[in-house]
């Protein structure tokens, strides 16, 4: 084997190791608390085994899920472009001088098949997650806005069998204590429930130019007062606790997109809360500037804030946490949710929230760029353990394909 060929051969897991030693070095932590305050002692992520065994394809696929929607159009747009560049650079090469076009067809069938299986995986398979751990008997892990086939645009899609039994084993997968199943103006999935994590009851209400989330009281709620204008908007904020013993929560994309410079006649009109983190591709847009801004109005006006899945059956991946302050709930699990609503009407501080680190849609990278970009991120942000199970893959892969590749001819 010539020195040029045996060199050759280990370029892809040389470049991969350097990689990620550099962010070893560049390494931020899985988990930070967006109101900018230290995480509780012994918080954590937790790896089930085949997440660890199989990491590489398990990161990606997180790193992938937890990308806004425009990232998520840079994710396509540039692993095109990384395809082109990784075909164009063999025809630098001495074997690749000569393109084949059969072989090349080949090549991008099977890649293309390959693409489409990680994304469809991805997509699909409800499978192994990362946990938070370690909350301690004082915190309720709990998400405020959740959804199950019962909504329209969970009904008629390809996870039209997500219910609420499995809208809860989701939760549980990852460390959740408590859910808010707040479906699309109905609450007709709001069923009893024996396993953890406690069902708590809600709705999300279409309402003017605005998605309000009401936690608390399971009583149906006709929006059509509430949808025709302004003032039915503000009606349906005014009256949320008395008519139905809710707290109101303004959900993302549409607070931002249609009432952004009225956020404070938001408040006034009687809106608890906001949400400054979801995980729904199309909702992850908001920029650190402007998730600040929310926060110091919320900080200013005494509202709470809060993380939400906003989970619709897809995929597997948690990207948010609230931790809610609820002294020694285990005793009386059947009072967990009226005691989390009750911790919401201390207002702002009420919740902690814990968010993972992932390529957001306002990161210095460009959008064509979002393939190296999330994985880039992803490695600053994994364990330890994860991080060997990465190179574990790289070196197995890449000693097993010297062993098959075919002796070099020898020259005569």
């Amino acid at each position: 084997m010539t020195r040029s060929r045996a060199v050759g051969g280990l370029t892809a897991p040389l470049a991969l190791t350097a990689g990620l030693a550099a962010a070893r070095v560049a390494a931020v932590p899985a988990l930070t608390d967006p109101l900018g305050g230290l995480l509780p002692a012994g918080v954590h992520l937790v790896a089930p085994p085949l997440y660890l065994l199989l990491a590489p394809l398990f990161t990606l696929w997180d790193g992938v899920s937890m990308l806004s929607m425009s990232r998520l159009h840079g994710f396509l747009v540039g692993a095109g472009l990384l395809y082109l560049a990784w075909r164009s650079g063999r025809l630098a090469l001495p074997s690749g001088r000569q393109v084949r076009l059969g072989r090349e067809l080949r090549v991008l069938a099977l890649s293309l098949v390959g693409f489409a299986l990680f994304i469809a995986l991805g997509l699909l398979w409800h499978r192994p997650m990362l946990a938070l751990a370690g909350a301690g008997p004082n915190f309720v892990v709990t998400d405020f806005h959740s959804h199950t086939n019962a909504s329209h645009d969970v009904r008629g899609t390809a996870m039209s069998r997500f219910d609420t039994r499995a809208n809860l084993a989701w939760h549980r997968r990852a460390g959740f204590d408590a859910v808010f199943v707040t479906d699309h103006n109905t609450v007709a999935a709001l069923r009893p429930e024996p396993a953890p994590p406690q069902l708590c009851p809600g709705i999300e209400v279409s309402a003017w130019q605005a998605h309000i989330v009401l936690l608390g009281d399971s009583l149906p709620v006709d929006r059509a007062p509430y949808s025709r204008d302004w003032s039915g908007l503000a009606t349906l904020l005014r009256i949320s606790d008395s008519a139905y013993g809710a707290r109101s929560l303004a959900s993302l994309p549409e607070y931002e997109r249609n009432h952004w410079g009225r956020l404070d006649r938001l408040v006034s009109a009687g809106l608890d809360g906001f949400e400054i983190v979801n995980a729904s591709p199309k909702a992850n847009e908001l920029s650190r500037v402007r998730r600040d801004s929310v926060i110091a109005l919320a900080r200013r006006t005494g509202r709470f804030v809060v993380g939400v899945s906003d989970h619709h059956g897809w995929g597997a991946t948690s990207m948010v946490w609230n931790l809610v302050p609820v002294p020694d709930w285990r005793r009386a699990p059947e009072q967990l949710c009226a005691r989390v609503l009750d911790r919401l009407r201390s207002g702002f501080g009420s919740v902690r929230i814990l968010e993972r680190h992932r390529l957001r849609p306002d990161s210095a990278w460009p959008s064509w760029l979002t393939p190296l970009g999330v994985t880039w991120e992803t490695w600053r942000s994994m364990s330890g353990a994860l991080t060997l199970s990465w190179l574990a893959w790289t070196w197995g892969l890449a000693l097993l394909r010297r062993r098959l590749r075919p002796p070099a001819p020898r020259p005569r």
